[in-house]
């Protein structure tokens, strides 16, 4: 260890003075570097935190000095200069003495810190901190070439933030220079042991460190060398001397650490070019260091960079090779060693280095024997084909190895010795290549045209040694292998095919060769020796192939790669020609030959015959030929496989269009495709792509793919499609016209393409809009013609049928007409984009004649209007359809309908119609859309038109358009619609005369067929809309209806009448008119007959003219009304029965009439309510018909107007109250009529029906069973009705149940009606989520069922319940609701779903109020609130059979589930409503007598205890009743509470005991306490059943009274005998005694004395005298005649 080390610095007080920049001049003579160095005095710190940080700098572990120099930052942080002038000088001097050691630290973390306190502080400190920089300057310089890129950028980010130009950086180097030289002299003069403590550094790190030291010392000064100039560097030249001629410097060269080694090698040749003087001395030590051990050491990614030295350092000093060289082995070997290390991880550039090298040695160097140079070029080549050595080294690597060959050859002059090195160093390597036998870099053809190129160069060579001779050989022995392999075995065998692929590789190694030859800069010489063994080659590969008529492919082969690579070996030997085109012409047409395993390239020289010169007539003549051969083979795969390869070229095309024989094979081959056969579609794609196809086949072939595509059938027919579209695809890319050659198939194509886009499979409706728009695209570019036709497709789809596999979703075509329309100009007329008005209203008629359903006479304010529509339907037979819609031609229309219903929206296209067409079209749409809502309205839930698709989506179309919105935009601007007339003239352009005309054609249409009806609602509708846009002038509106005469007195347009009437509705109640008219229609009333023919029109009109007014406004005076209703009634006594249709009107009428005169006494009301019963009864067959559903309906609704009249007269409260029972006995009789079908008038009456049965008592329901099947109803208005009679019903009768139960001694049953409504329960898994939600009928009769069962339970006694539960038991009822309850809820997956997010509180989990849900709530609310009510009565009710489905429960999840669950939701309500029960059952017990204690109940509201007790000599005798928090899943636990003047046994009996009888009783406390033994045993049927029930009787007894004794004698029968059983008992004793038989208790018998006959009657005050809970037991277990004696 050098003494050095041990020496301090000198400390900043004796350091010289330094001036700007600092002391630049003065230099240090001790070391920075030294883990010896001297710490610095830390006592003027003033930071005790400092201080401890810089002390912590001095420590070994990386951590500490990590974190002190953390400290250190954020202390300078906090002192900006700005704040007191910085960091205090102290610090600066303590750190000046850290900084070099820090720096070099082996933790890169440390090392970058430290760079960066070092900016910080020069920013803080600034002036102050720059005279210290001359002590840190090596140090931070240093860090800028640490190997280490993060330390490298921190210190050159600290450099460059004060030295921002080259300029200033040059400068500071310059100043700085002889600090920056001490610094490395003392680093290059460091030792590992210096700079690293033994004692906690290990030796590899300690040389890890001193090499990073040195690397960036040499750094330095390689650095000062390239930067400074040659004068600045003069002045310290001895310095630099005596640092470049350290012994240990180049040493370096051979050092471990590649990055010390690159360092040295740049510094070689920077001297080189700087310092060469200084090198000159020391060129043994340069050779040694350099070639003789660096050569010879690992250089691994410092290859280049020694070699790079080497060569700069021959060029100067050459003679380091040979004179200054003085190692014992040669140096050419010592370069051989390293030339066979590889390039041992540098780049590419290595071997030319190499190579570069290799020409600067001095010619001594190299040797002139065979043996050395053989071994070097030996050792060249496996550095090459070495494993460590990279592929994309090859092609650089040989050619340097050929280039060393030419190197090596030169020295010698031996021609022997020459040819020699040529047979071992290229032409086993030709050979080997031409073989296919590469090593793992294999050499290139370029290297091998060098190495030929070297080989012909050398002319004095002997001719078995030139390479002619040796061409000639290797072509000689490729051609015997040939030969042999056409014979290895069968042609189907894989040694044959792997002979043929091994010759094949050969010939194109061959050829490749040569042709790279002939393409090289002067190879003429070269080419021509190659030229004759080549043509051999090709020769005898043609006469191969004729002969073996192709089967051994690779002479084939051998042919086509010659004449593609090469094709001068052919075209410059006539002879060679004439063999070729022999070939061609005479053989190749052969079925054998073209068929054969050759086929592929026989058609490959076909094509390349064509493009020799002048062979252009011969080649057709041999296509020809080779095509018709073809055509006489069967078409199997192998024969479309040739037929693809003859087609693949563009001089296929039009030979092919003109060949019709060829062009039914191609349309055979494009059928075959679409079935998916690959052969089939190469041949079609191959022949699309090289337009093979005729105009006429290109257009049938189109037409082929459009018949073999059904998107629509794509589940059974998806990989059909998919071959289609793929056909299609390829169409598009390589032969788009063929798509648009054809008007009518372009839109076929089109159509089947928008087709694809509405199914659900995404991939192919992507495909299908890429396809589309390619197609358009080719579209736009040909005519306006075509560019129509999307219109036309739109028309022609929009009149197809439903069952047309091309018919498009509307949306789709919408689509289609508004992009079309946004991208074309206004020439393309309007009415294009609509259909055809004729059509539309041909498909229209057969639907608009067929009279609408009689149902909808229940649906105002059109009622009256469907009977007149009926009895003027000009087709006797459509009475047959009531209701239904042409299924035939409707679709169309309303397809049509539904199209032009979004495009009306287009104001300014619509109004660009002429003004007939316009009118025809919005007159369709109207009535289409009138059609429409009538289906709609006779629909059940759920159900889908047979003339629509049932889908969901067309559904909401269809909602969409009996909205009557379509034509908002076009109204909204028909501002003047009340202020044109419809004679001016029509002008489409203006919103108010397109309107007007519309409503006079209407008004038209309600005067003659066909249609009148649906007419009618559309012009209600459509003035009530004009209305409500504009409002109503009612002066110009009066002058309007005159003008019309609708309203006068001669007017038949009653239709027409009645959509004005009702589309004005109560804008007309000041209109003269209207006044007029409705007076007219009461004179009218008032002498009208029910028999004549104008009297259904009569009250038709007047019905329309009284909507007008409010019931208290009519404008008539009253005894014209009184008139018109004693008229009218006076038709009603055989009405119901004789004229449905006017009985319906008629009930309309008077629901307006008789509110008008409800001050008039009379029969009116009786008459009234006589005409409603009479209504109700006179349906026949048992069935609610549609032709009666309008009067029924009207007149549910008539009496529910005369219940809700306000201040009625007497006379009407007489006889609503009178007619009560007949009313309640009809409607029940209406309930129970069957429904044939659940539509919207059904449903409307329905709904009138269920409010008058909820207001009927149930004491007049007389019986009850009638009701139970409706549960079960598919009509959810009838199960709601049911439900409400029997749940009212059921609550009442339940307490009679209770005390016949009793009183007869039968068990109570529930009624089998109901228990058999039970046996077939849903299933969850029948259902899908979404008709779950919908809560079916089914589902939802099946629950009300069970919500009934519980009514049973609320109201009966302890036995009946115990009764029902049995029922229940005995055949598992409740397991399946249970099931389907918690599937529906989800709990059984697992989900506990939350009450409270449900809007489900504690008052709708004990209650569930139907009405209630049904009026404001979803049905899925509904469904969700009733299962969780049943739940709870489950649990409240019937707690055992719940605890033993949940015990049963196969699924833990579910168990789990169900036990949080309830847990959460239900056992707290469970838990108080038990304690409330318990609290108010302790309050209704009678006091006790003065000689007996009163039971005391204390019920705690905050705990889960119930306590009961006795007080006992002022001690308390006590029992805890637990109730758990899953209760009642988990039962009731009975616990001593405290024990008193009891045995331990015995008290533990009585709460085994207690335990016992409330476990049998579902858990009650309050019915275990009233019926200690009944729930538990049931009536006593043996004589064992009556010894437990006295051990339970007297354990009873004993519980309420033990201080007291008595003996009680039992008298009583069981059994099926007539013996008695007399016993006595105490309450310490008991003995029972029947026949011989005994059970003796306590070992102690007594006898019977002084006993009293005793009955049990209720007026016997002995027996009164007993306690009321012993009462209570003796009526529940003796039979009433026997005997009680005490």
């Amino acid at each position: 260890m050098s003494k050095r080390q041990f020496k301090t610095h000198a400390s900043s007080s004796r350091a010289a003075p330094a001036t700007g920049f600092g002391g630049f001049g003065s230099t240090s003579t001790r070391s920075v570097l030294s883990y010896v160095a001297e710490l610095p005095d830390l006592s003027t710190v003033s930071d005790p935190n400092v201080v401890v940080a810089f002390k912590n700098l001095s420590k070994s572990d990386s951590t500490t000095k990590t974190k002190a120099l953390e400290v250190l930052q954020e202390y300078v942080a906090r002192h900006p200069n700005n704040e007191g002038g910085g960091t205090e000088d102290p610090i600066l001097e303590a750190w000046v003495k850290f900084y070099p050691r820090v720096s070099i630290h082996n933790n890169r973390r440390v090392r970058e810190q430290a760079h960066n306190l070092q900016l910080m502080l020069l920013k803080s400190a600034r002036k102050r901190m720059e005279k210290h920089i001359p002590d840190t300057v090596g140090s931070w310089l240093a860090g800028c070439y640490d190997k280490d890129n993060f330390v490298a950028r921190a210190a050159q980010n600290g450099i460059s933030s004060f030295l921002d130009t080259d300029k200033k950086v040059v400068a500071f180097w310059t100043r700085c220079q002889p600090r920056i030289l001490d610094y490395a002299e003392e680093a290059i003069n460091e030792t590992s042991e210096s700079l690293s403590d033994e004692r906690n550094t290990s030796a590899d790190d300690a040389q890890a460190l001193y090499l990073r030291v040195v690397g960036s010392s040499i750094s330095l000064v390689t650095n000062l060398l390239l930067k400074l100039k040659s004068g600045d560097i003069q002045k310290h030249q001895e310095t630099y001397e005596s640092f470049l001629q350290n012994k240990k410097l180049w040493a370096l060269a051979y050092s471990e650490d590649p990055f010390v080694r690159k360092i040295v090698d740049h510094l070689l040749i920077v001297c080189l070019e700087n310092q060469p003087q200084v090198l000159e001395p020391m060129l043994e030590r340069l050779s040694h260091s350099f070639i003789a051990k660096a050569l010879r050491s690992p250089q691994s990614t410092s290859s280049l960079q020694l070699l790079q030295a080497l060569g700069k350092l021959t060029t100067r000093f050459p003679e380091v090779w040979t004179s200054a060289y003085t190692d014992k082995e040669s140096s050419f070997r010592r370069l051989r060693s390293f030339v066979q290390k590889g390039s041992q991880g540098g780049p590419p550039e290595y071997w030319l280095s190499l190579q570069e090298l290799l020409h600067l040695l001095p010619a001594d160097t190299i040797p002139s024997d065979k043996a050395p140079s053989i071994d070097f070029l030996k050792s060249f080549k496996d550095a090459i084909e070495g494993r460590e050595e990279p592929r994309q080294h090859a092609e650089q690597a040989w050619l340097s190895y050929f280039d060393a060959i030419g190197i090596i050859t030169k020295r010698i002059t031996d021609s022997s010795v020459r040819a020699e090195i040529f047979q071992e160093a290229i032409y086993s390597i030709l050979e080997s290549h031409l073989a296919g036998e590469t090593g793992r870099n294999p050499v290139t053809n370029l290297a091998l045209v060098k190495a030929c190129f070297l080989w012909a160069s050398n002319k004095d060579l002997k001719p078995q040694d030139s390479l002619p001779f040796q061409l000639q050989k290797l072509a000689n022995a490729f051609i015997a292998r040939s030969l042999t392999s056409a014979h290895t075995g069968p042609e189907e065998s894989e040694s044959h095919k792997q002979g043929q692929r091994k010759i094949i590789g050969e010939a194109h190694r061959w050829f490749s060769l040569l042709a790279e030859i002939l393409n090289f800069k002067g190879s003429d010489d070269v080419a021509e020796l190659m030229m004759l063994p080549s043509r051999g080659i090709f020769n005898s590969a043609v006469r191969t192939v004729i002969s073996e008529d192709g089967r051994p492919y690779s002479a084939a082969a051998t042919v086509e790669i010659t004449l593609r690579l090469t094709p001068s070996v052919v075209e410059d030997s006539p002879e060679i020609v004439e063999s070729f085109k022999s070939l061609v012409k005479n053989h190749l047409s052969k079925p054998q030959m073209i068929t054969s395993p050759s086929s592929r390239h026989l058609v490959s020289l076909l094509y390349l015959f064509r493009s020799m010169p002048h062979q252009e007539a011969e080649f057709e003549k041999a296509w020809r030929s080779t095509i018709d051969s073809l055509l006489q083979v069967s078409a199997d795969s192998s024969t479309l496989k040739v037929f693809t390869a003859l087609l693949a070229n563009d001089a296929a095309s039009e030979p092919s269009q003109s060949y019709p024989e060829l062009q039914r094979l191609l349309l055979d081959a494009s059928a075959r495709a679409l079935e998916g056969d690959s052969g089939a579609r190469s041949l079609f794609e191959t022949a699309i792509a090289f337009n093979c196809y005729s105009e006429a086949a290109s257009a049938t072939l189109v037409d082929q793919v459009l018949q073999n595509s059904n998107p629509k059938d794509i589940s059974s027919h998806s990989g059909k499609l998919d071959q289609a579209f793929k056909t299609l695809e390829f169409i598009s890319t390589h032969k788009p016209d063929l798509l648009d050659q054809d008007k009518h198939i372009h839109i076929a194509l089109i159509t089947m393409l928008l087709e694809i886009t509405e199914i659900s499979d995404k991939a192919l409706a992507s495909r299908a809009f890429t396809l589309k728009t390619v197609v358009e695209k080719a579209s736009k570019s040909s005519s306006q013609a075509n560019q129509s036709s999307t219109l036309d497709m739109i028309r022609w789809n929009l009149e197809l049928e439903p069952s047309s596999p091309r018919i498009l979703l509307i949306e789709t075509l919408v689509q289609q007409a508004k992009s079309f329309k946004n991208d074309s100009d206004s020439s393309v007329p309007a009415e294009a984009f609509f259909p055809d008005p004729e059509k539309w209203s041909g498909v229209l008629n057969p639907t608009l004649i067929l009279p609408p359903s009689p149902a909808l006479g229940t649906m105002r304010p059109f009622a009256g209007c469907v009977f007149l529509a009926d009895a003027s339907s000009a087709n006797p037979t459509s009475k047959n359809m009531l209701g239904s819609v042409e299924s035939k031609t409707f679709p169309v229309a309303l397809r049509m309908a539904l199209y032009t219903s979004n495009l009306v929206d287009d104001v300014n296209l619509l109004l660009r119609l002429p003004m007939d067409l316009l009118l025809e079209i919005l007159h369709s749409l109207l009535l289409s859309s009138e059609i429409v809502n009538d289906q709609l309205d006779l629909l059940e839930a759920g159900e889908f038109p047979e003339w629509a698709a049932d889908d969901d989506d067309e559904m909401d179309e269809l909602k969409t358009l009996v909205s009557n919105t379509h034509l908002g935009k076009l109204i909204n601007g028909a501002k003047q619609w009340q202020h044109c007339s419809s004679s001016e003239q029509l002008r489409s352009e203006d919103p108010s005369l397109t309107v007007r005309a519309l409503i006079d054609k209407l008004v038209q249409t309600t005067k003659s067929g066909p249609g009148e009806y649906y007419a009618t609602k559309a012009l209600s509708h459509l003035i009530a809309n004009l209305v409500d846009a504009h409002g109503w002038d009612a002066v110009v509106g009066d002058s309007w209806l005159s003008g019309t005469k609708i309203l006068s007195s001669t007017a038949k347009d009653v239709l027409g009448a009645t959509a004005i009437l009702t589309g004005l509705g109560t804008n007309l109640e000041i209109s003269r008119v209207a006044n007029n008219f409705c007076n007219r229609l009461i004179s009218d009333v008032a002498g009208a007959s029910a028999t004549s023919d104008k009297a259904l029109v009569l009250i038709i009109s007047l019905n329309a003219a009284l909507m007008v007014y409010q019931e208290d406004e009519i404008p008539v005076a009253k005894n014209r009304i009184i008139f018109a209703v004693k008229q009218i009634l006076s038709w009603t006594e055989t009405l119901a029965t004789t004229n449905t249709q006017l009985s319906s009107e008629v009930c309309r009428v008077l629901q307006s009439l008789l509110p008008a005169m409800k001050d008039v006494y009379g029969t009116y009301w009786e008459s009234t309510l006589d005409f409603c019963i009479s209504i109700w009864e006179s349906s026949e067959g048992g069935q609610l018909s549609d032709e009666n559903l309008p009067m029924i309906g009207m007149s549910l609704k008539l009496y529910s107007i005369l219940q809700k009249i306000e201040d009625p007269n007497d006379d009407l409260e007489d006889a609503l109250t009178n007619y009560k029972q007949k009313v309640s006995e009809s409607l029940i009789n209406l309930l129970k009529l069957r429904r044939a079908k659940d539509h919207q008038p059904l449903q409307f009456v329905d709904t009138l029906l269920l409010r008058q049965l909820r207001g009927i008592p149930v004491d007049l329901v007389e019986e009850l069973s009638e009701f139970y099947p409706l549960l079960a109803s598919d009509n959810r208005n009838l199960q709601s009705a049911a439900y409400d009679v029997l749940h009212r019903a059921l609550l009442s009768f339940q307490q009679q149940i209770s005390v016949e139960a009793v009183l007869e001694g039968k068990d109570a049953r529930l009624p089998d009606e109901l228990l058999s409504l039970l046996l077939d329960p849903p299933s969850y898994t029948d259902f899908s989520d979404e008709v779950l939600e919908d809560f079916p009928t089914y589902v939802r009769g099946y629950l009300l069922s069970w919500h009934l069962v519980y009514d049973s339970y609320s109201n009966a006694s302890f036995k009946v319940r115990n009764d029902y539960s049995q029922i229940l038991k005995s055949e598992n009822y409740i397991g399946p609701l249970l099931s389907f309850l918690f599937d529906a809820l989800g709990i059984s997956a697992g989900k506990s779903i939350n009450l409270e997010k449900q809007r489900i509180d504690s008052t709708a989990i004990r209650e569930y109020d139907m009405w209630a849900v049904i009026d404001s709530e979803s049905a899925k609310y509904d469904m969700r609130r009733l299962l969780v009510n049943l739940y709870y009565s489950c649990l409240k009710f019937t707690p055992n059979l719940v605890k033993a489905w949940w015990l049963d429960c196969r699924s833990k999840q579910t168990s789990i589930a169900v036990n949080a669950w309830t847990e959460e939701f239900f056992s707290p309500i469970l838990i108080q409503e038990a304690k409330e029960d318990v609290s108010k059952w302790a309050d209704e017990q009678e006091a006790a007598s003065e000689d007996e204690k009163n039971l005391i109940i204390k019920v705690s509201k905050n705990t889960p205890y119930i306590q009961a007790g006795y007080e006992i000599d002022e001690m308390m005798m006590q029992i805890i009743i637990f109730l758990p928090d899953n209760y009642p899943l988990q039962g009731v636990d009975v616990r001593g509470g405290n024990r008193v003047a009891v045995k331990e046994k015995t008290w533990n009996s009585w709460l085994i005991t207690t335990q016992g009888v409330m476990t049998f009783n579902n858990g009650s406390i309050i019915d275990a306490g009233d019926e200690h033994g009944d729930m538990n045993l049931g009536a006593p049927q043996r004589q064992d059943d009556w010894k437990i029930i006295v051990h339970l009787f007297v354990s009873f007894i004993e519980l309420i009274v033990p201080s007291r004794e008595f003996i009680v004698v039992l008298n009583f029968t069981f059994g099926d005998g007539d013996s008695k059983a007399k016993g006595s008992f105490s309450s310490r004793d008991i003995m029972v005694n029947k026949d011989e038989s005994s059970l003796e208790t306590n070992s102690a018998c007594l006898q019977t004395s002084g006993s009293q006959d005793l009955l049990p009657t209720k007026n016997h005050s002995p027996f009164m005298s007993l306690p009321v809970e012993v009462r209570r037991l003796i009526y529940t277990y003796i039979v009433p005649d026997d005997d009680i004696r005490i």
